[in-house]
Protein backbone atom coordinates (compact mmCIF):
# COMPACT_ATOMS: atom_id res chain seq x y z
CA UNK A 1 0.00 0.00 0.00
CA UNK A 2 2.48 2.41 0.90
CA UNK A 3 4.40 1.73 -2.53
CA UNK A 4 1.36 2.58 -4.38
CA UNK A 5 0.77 6.22 -2.13
CA UNK A 6 4.65 7.12 -2.90
CA UNK A 7 4.04 6.31 -6.73
CA UNK A 8 0.67 8.38 -6.67
CA UNK A 9 2.10 11.23 -4.38
CA UNK A 10 4.90 11.35 -7.13
CA UNK A 11 2.91 11.79 -9.74
CA UNK A 12 0.27 14.23 -7.96
CA UNK A 13 3.60 16.08 -7.18
CA UNK A 14 4.49 16.43 -10.75
CA UNK A 15 0.99 17.01 -11.86
CA UNK A 16 1.16 20.12 -9.01
CA UNK A 17 4.11 21.63 -10.47
CA UNK A 18 3.61 21.61 -13.68
CA UNK A 19 0.37 22.00 -15.76
CA UNK A 20 -0.59 19.13 -17.22
CA UNK A 21 -3.03 19.47 -20.65
CA UNK A 22 -4.12 18.52 -23.89
CA UNK A 23 -1.38 17.12 -25.79
CA UNK A 24 -0.83 19.56 -29.04
CA UNK A 25 0.46 17.49 -32.34
CA UNK A 26 1.08 14.43 -30.27
CA UNK A 27 0.47 12.49 -33.31
CA UNK A 28 -1.33 8.88 -32.99
CA UNK A 29 -0.32 8.31 -29.22
CA UNK A 30 -3.74 9.04 -27.21
CA UNK A 31 -3.73 7.33 -24.00
CA UNK A 32 -2.63 9.14 -20.73
CA UNK A 33 -3.61 7.93 -16.72
CA UNK A 34 -2.47 5.72 -14.29
CA UNK A 35 -2.05 1.75 -15.51
CA UNK A 36 -1.33 -1.67 -13.11
CA UNK A 37 -0.34 -5.27 -14.36
CA UNK A 38 -1.05 -8.19 -12.12
CA UNK A 39 2.07 -8.24 -10.26
CA UNK A 40 1.19 -4.69 -8.58
CA UNK A 41 3.76 -3.22 -11.17
CA UNK A 42 2.58 0.40 -11.94
CA UNK A 43 2.67 2.74 -14.81
CA UNK A 44 1.45 6.70 -15.30
CA UNK A 45 1.16 8.50 -19.17
CA UNK A 46 1.14 12.15 -18.53
CA UNK A 47 1.36 15.31 -21.03
CA UNK A 48 3.25 18.06 -19.46
CA UNK A 49 2.92 21.24 -21.19
CA UNK A 50 4.26 23.56 -18.96
CA UNK A 51 8.22 23.21 -19.05
CA UNK A 52 10.53 23.97 -21.57
CA UNK A 53 10.04 21.26 -23.93
CA UNK A 54 6.70 20.16 -23.94
CA UNK A 55 6.10 15.99 -24.01
CA UNK A 56 4.96 13.00 -22.37
CA UNK A 57 6.29 12.32 -18.70
CA UNK A 58 6.58 8.32 -18.00
CA UNK A 59 6.69 7.15 -14.53
CA UNK A 60 6.66 3.27 -12.70
CA UNK A 61 7.48 1.22 -10.18
CA UNK A 62 8.91 -1.81 -11.35
CA UNK A 63 9.10 -4.27 -7.93
CA UNK A 64 10.56 -1.67 -5.60
CA UNK A 65 12.35 0.78 -7.59
CA UNK A 66 10.84 3.51 -9.33
CA UNK A 67 11.80 5.18 -12.42
CA UNK A 68 10.81 8.65 -14.71
CA UNK A 69 11.85 11.00 -17.06
CA UNK A 70 10.36 12.86 -20.08
CA UNK A 71 10.17 10.29 -23.39
CA UNK A 72 10.10 11.38 -26.65
CA UNK A 73 7.43 10.07 -29.30
CA UNK A 74 8.49 7.92 -31.82
CA UNK A 75 5.31 7.15 -34.30
CA UNK A 76 3.06 5.58 -32.27
CA UNK A 77 5.27 4.75 -29.74
CA UNK A 78 7.13 6.69 -26.63
CA UNK A 79 11.18 5.63 -26.38
CA UNK A 80 13.87 6.25 -24.48
CA UNK A 81 15.46 6.16 -20.87
CA UNK A 82 13.65 6.30 -17.52
CA UNK A 83 15.88 7.23 -14.46
CA UNK A 84 15.44 5.56 -11.20
CA UNK A 85 14.50 7.99 -8.35
CA UNK A 86 17.33 6.36 -5.48
CA UNK A 87 19.08 3.50 -7.42
CA UNK A 88 21.66 3.80 -10.38
CA UNK A 89 20.91 1.96 -13.73
CA UNK A 90 18.76 3.66 -15.92
CA UNK A 91 16.26 1.56 -18.50
CA UNK A 92 15.81 1.99 -22.25
CA UNK A 93 12.36 1.49 -22.83
CA UNK A 94 9.35 1.61 -25.38
CA UNK A 95 5.64 2.07 -24.29
CA UNK A 96 3.37 1.17 -26.70
CA UNK A 97 -0.27 1.21 -26.34
CA UNK A 98 -1.91 -2.22 -26.44
CA UNK A 99 -5.54 -3.59 -26.97
CA UNK A 100 -8.71 -1.10 -26.27
CA UNK A 101 -7.18 0.46 -23.70
CA UNK A 102 -4.09 -0.86 -21.78
CA UNK A 103 -0.07 -0.16 -22.47
CA UNK A 104 2.59 -2.00 -22.85
CA UNK A 105 6.21 -1.27 -21.48
CA UNK A 106 9.41 -3.53 -23.52
CA UNK A 107 13.02 -2.94 -21.67
CA UNK A 108 15.70 -2.97 -23.68
CA UNK A 109 17.05 -6.12 -22.53
CA UNK A 110 14.96 -6.74 -20.43
CA UNK A 111 11.60 -7.89 -19.42
CA UNK A 112 8.03 -6.87 -20.84
CA UNK A 113 5.13 -5.68 -18.73
CA UNK A 114 1.87 -5.75 -20.08
CA UNK A 115 -0.63 -3.05 -18.11
CA UNK A 116 -4.24 -1.74 -17.84
CA UNK A 117 -5.98 0.84 -16.42
CA UNK A 118 -6.01 1.14 -12.77
CA UNK A 119 -9.25 2.31 -10.53
CA UNK A 120 -8.96 5.37 -8.92
CA UNK A 121 -10.66 5.89 -5.75
CA UNK A 122 -12.54 8.99 -6.32
CA UNK A 123 -11.62 11.28 -3.15
CA UNK A 124 -13.81 13.11 -1.14
CA UNK A 125 -11.23 14.04 1.95
CA UNK A 126 -7.84 15.43 0.51
CA UNK A 127 -5.31 15.85 3.23
CA UNK A 128 -1.89 16.79 3.20
CA UNK A 129 1.22 16.91 5.40
CA UNK A 130 4.21 18.85 4.93
CA UNK A 131 7.05 20.22 6.64
CA UNK A 132 8.18 23.83 7.40
CA UNK A 133 11.93 24.38 7.98
CA UNK A 134 14.82 21.33 7.76
CA UNK A 135 13.27 18.06 8.59
CA UNK A 136 10.92 14.87 7.69
CA UNK A 137 7.64 13.36 7.82
CA UNK A 138 6.36 9.75 7.36
CA UNK A 139 3.14 8.20 7.96
CA UNK A 140 1.06 5.01 8.10
CA UNK A 141 -2.50 4.21 8.13
CA UNK A 142 -4.39 2.78 11.98
CA UNK A 143 -3.01 4.01 15.29
CA UNK A 144 0.32 1.79 14.50
CA UNK A 145 3.38 4.05 15.30
CA UNK A 146 5.54 3.98 11.81
CA UNK A 147 8.63 2.87 11.27
CA UNK A 148 10.39 5.75 9.91
CA UNK A 149 12.60 5.12 6.96
CA UNK A 150 15.63 7.61 6.80
CA UNK A 151 17.03 6.59 3.27
CA UNK A 152 13.56 7.88 1.87
CA UNK A 153 11.52 10.00 3.74
CA UNK A 154 8.77 12.64 2.96
CA UNK A 155 8.74 16.10 2.86
CA UNK A 156 5.41 16.19 1.10
CA UNK A 157 2.52 13.98 1.18
CA UNK A 158 -1.34 13.84 -0.08
CA UNK A 159 -3.83 11.63 1.41
CA UNK A 160 -7.09 10.68 -1.25
CA UNK A 161 -9.63 9.50 1.20
CA UNK A 162 -13.32 8.18 0.19
CA UNK A 163 -14.27 7.85 3.41
CA UNK A 164 -12.98 8.77 6.95
CA UNK A 165 -10.20 6.78 8.29
CA UNK A 166 -6.90 7.26 10.93
CA UNK A 167 -3.56 8.01 10.37
CA UNK A 168 -0.33 8.20 12.55
CA UNK A 169 2.01 10.73 11.38
CA UNK A 170 5.74 10.91 12.88
CA UNK A 171 7.90 14.17 12.12
CA UNK A 172 12.23 13.98 12.77
CA UNK A 173 14.55 17.00 12.18
CA UNK A 174 17.69 16.73 10.09
CA UNK A 175 21.21 17.35 11.77
CA UNK A 176 21.15 20.80 13.22
CA UNK A 177 17.63 21.40 13.85
CA UNK A 178 14.96 20.49 16.49
CA UNK A 179 11.47 19.64 16.07
CA UNK A 180 8.44 22.49 17.23
CA UNK A 181 5.26 21.19 16.89
CA UNK A 182 2.08 20.02 14.19
CA UNK A 183 -0.09 22.57 13.10
CA UNK A 184 -3.56 22.13 11.86
CA UNK A 185 -4.90 24.24 9.10
CA UNK A 186 -2.15 27.32 10.07
CA UNK A 187 -2.97 26.49 14.06
CA UNK A 188 -0.88 25.14 16.28
CA UNK A 189 -2.00 21.43 16.97
CA UNK A 190 0.60 19.42 18.76
CA UNK A 191 4.15 19.76 20.31
CA UNK A 192 4.58 15.67 20.16
CA UNK A 193 6.29 14.29 17.06
CA UNK A 194 4.12 11.56 16.67
CA UNK A 195 0.68 12.27 16.19
CA UNK A 196 -2.55 9.87 15.78
CA UNK A 197 -5.44 11.72 14.15
CA UNK A 198 -8.75 10.57 12.52
CA UNK A 199 -9.01 12.36 9.26
CA UNK A 200 -12.62 13.06 8.68
CA UNK A 201 -12.14 16.29 6.71
CA UNK A 202 -10.41 17.83 4.04
CA UNK A 203 -7.43 19.25 6.27
CA UNK A 204 -3.63 20.81 5.91
CA UNK A 205 -1.15 19.34 8.29
CA UNK A 206 2.57 21.07 8.71
CA UNK A 207 5.29 19.69 10.81
CA UNK A 208 7.37 22.64 12.14
CA UNK A 209 11.05 22.40 12.77
CA UNK A 210 13.63 25.49 14.22
CA UNK A 211 17.32 25.28 13.72
CA UNK A 212 19.17 24.01 17.00
CA UNK A 213 21.17 27.30 18.60
CA UNK A 214 23.83 24.97 20.37
CA UNK A 215 24.27 22.74 17.33
CA UNK A 216 27.82 23.28 15.72
CA UNK A 217 28.29 21.92 12.12
CA UNK A 218 30.75 18.72 12.46
CA UNK A 219 32.65 20.20 9.77
CA UNK A 220 33.03 23.92 10.80
CA UNK A 221 36.82 23.32 10.43
CA UNK A 222 36.82 21.70 7.33
CA UNK A 223 34.46 23.52 5.01
CA UNK A 224 35.45 26.25 2.29
CA UNK A 225 39.12 25.60 2.65
CA UNK A 226 41.41 24.30 0.36
CA UNK A 227 43.76 21.83 0.37
CA UNK A 228 46.67 20.20 -1.29
CA UNK A 229 48.70 16.72 -1.80
CA UNK A 230 51.61 16.66 -4.09
CA UNK A 231 49.87 17.45 -7.77
CA UNK A 232 46.02 16.94 -6.22
CA UNK A 233 44.18 20.37 -4.76
CA UNK A 234 40.77 19.64 -3.16
CA UNK A 235 37.79 22.07 -1.89
CA UNK A 236 35.29 20.83 0.79
CA UNK A 237 31.86 21.77 1.12
CA UNK A 238 29.05 20.82 3.34
CA UNK A 239 25.21 19.71 2.22
CA UNK A 240 23.44 20.53 5.38
CA UNK A 241 24.98 19.67 8.61
CA UNK A 242 25.63 15.73 7.52
CA UNK A 243 26.55 15.56 4.03
CA UNK A 244 29.76 16.93 2.07
CA UNK A 245 31.02 17.54 -1.57
CA UNK A 246 34.48 17.31 -2.31
CA UNK A 247 35.93 18.34 -5.56
CA UNK A 248 39.50 17.11 -5.90
CA UNK A 249 41.80 17.93 -9.26
CA UNK A 250 45.15 16.01 -10.00
CA UNK A 251 47.28 18.15 -12.36
CA UNK A 252 48.52 15.05 -14.42
CA UNK A 253 51.00 16.97 -17.13
CA UNK A 254 49.78 20.82 -18.69
CA UNK A 255 47.75 19.92 -21.09
CA UNK A 256 45.48 17.06 -18.75
CA UNK A 257 43.61 17.21 -15.09
CA UNK A 258 42.16 14.57 -13.71
CA UNK A 259 38.72 15.60 -11.67
CA UNK A 260 37.31 13.53 -9.16
CA UNK A 261 33.49 14.51 -7.78
CA UNK A 262 32.56 12.96 -4.51
CA UNK A 263 29.37 13.25 -2.62
CA UNK A 264 28.01 11.44 0.74
CA UNK A 265 26.81 11.38 3.97
CA UNK A 266 29.33 12.14 7.23
CA UNK A 267 29.12 10.42 10.42
CA UNK A 268 30.07 12.67 12.62
CA UNK A 269 30.85 9.93 15.55
CA UNK A 270 34.04 8.79 13.50
CA UNK A 271 34.27 11.83 10.85
CA UNK A 272 34.29 9.21 8.00
CA UNK A 273 32.40 9.81 4.16
CA UNK A 274 31.89 6.44 2.81
CA UNK A 275 31.02 7.16 -1.04
CA UNK A 276 29.58 5.94 -4.21
CA UNK A 277 28.81 7.26 -7.03
CA UNK A 278 31.88 9.18 -7.42
CA UNK A 279 32.57 10.52 -10.83
CA UNK A 280 36.06 11.00 -12.62
CA UNK A 281 36.15 12.94 -15.27
CA UNK A 282 39.79 14.17 -17.08
CA UNK A 283 40.46 17.54 -19.03
CA UNK A 284 42.43 17.90 -22.05
CA UNK A 285 43.46 21.51 -23.20
CA UNK A 286 45.94 23.08 -25.88
CA UNK A 287 49.18 24.41 -25.92
CA UNK A 288 47.06 27.81 -25.22
CA UNK A 289 44.95 26.35 -22.44
CA UNK A 290 41.70 26.21 -23.92
CA UNK A 291 39.59 22.65 -23.10
CA UNK A 292 39.65 20.87 -25.86
CA UNK A 293 37.56 17.57 -24.70
CA UNK A 294 36.30 15.99 -21.56
CA UNK A 295 35.86 12.71 -20.80
CA UNK A 296 34.13 10.55 -18.27
CA UNK A 297 36.10 7.50 -17.16
CA UNK A 298 33.32 6.13 -14.33
CA UNK A 299 30.57 7.68 -12.63
CA UNK A 300 30.73 4.59 -10.52
CA UNK A 301 33.72 5.12 -7.84
CA UNK A 302 33.76 4.33 -4.26
CA UNK A 303 35.52 4.91 -1.18
CA UNK A 304 36.31 6.84 2.05
CA UNK A 305 36.97 10.58 2.95
CA UNK A 306 38.32 10.78 7.03
CA UNK A 307 38.87 14.27 8.60
CA UNK A 308 41.32 13.72 11.06
CA UNK A 309 42.32 16.03 14.48
CA UNK A 310 44.90 17.86 12.52
CA UNK A 311 43.13 19.60 9.92
CA UNK A 312 43.87 17.11 7.07
CA UNK A 313 42.06 14.71 5.55
CA UNK A 314 42.83 10.77 4.37
CA UNK A 315 41.21 10.05 0.55
CA UNK A 316 40.51 6.61 -0.30
CA UNK A 317 39.35 6.02 -4.12
CA UNK A 318 39.05 2.51 -4.54
CA UNK A 319 39.24 2.62 -8.51
CA UNK A 320 42.40 5.43 -8.64
CA UNK A 321 45.96 4.71 -8.41
CA UNK A 322 46.18 8.43 -6.86
CA UNK A 323 44.06 8.73 -4.21
CA UNK A 324 45.02 5.37 -2.18
CA UNK A 325 45.05 6.73 1.39
CA UNK A 326 46.70 10.07 0.23
CA UNK A 327 46.66 12.68 2.98
CA UNK A 328 45.58 16.12 1.99
CA UNK A 329 46.39 19.29 3.81
CA UNK A 330 44.88 22.46 4.43
CA UNK A 331 46.47 25.68 2.56
CA UNK A 332 47.71 28.55 4.35
CA UNK A 333 45.37 31.45 3.86
CA UNK A 334 48.47 33.22 1.64
CA UNK A 335 48.55 30.23 -1.03
CA UNK A 336 44.41 30.09 -1.57
CA UNK A 337 42.96 28.79 2.48
CA UNK A 338 40.45 30.36 4.39
CA UNK A 339 42.43 32.48 6.90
Amino acid sequence: MKKLLCLLLAFAILLALCACGDPQGAGEWTRQGYFQDENGNMLSVTYMDDVDEPGWYVGCMLGDDMYGNMLPQEGDTLHGNIIPDYEEGELIVTVSEEGEDGLLLTVEGGETYHFTPMDMQEATIVVTVNVDGWGNIDYAKGETAQEIDPEYPYQFAQINLAEPATHTFVAWPVAGNLFVKWMKNGEDFSTEPQITVLLDESADYVAVFEEDPDHKNPLIDFIGDDYQCDRAHANVESIGDDSVRITIDWGGSAWETANWLITGTLDADTMTVNYSGCSKSVFTYNDGGQLVSEEVEYEDGTGTVVFNDDGTFTWHEDQSEYGTDMVVEKLPPALGGVG
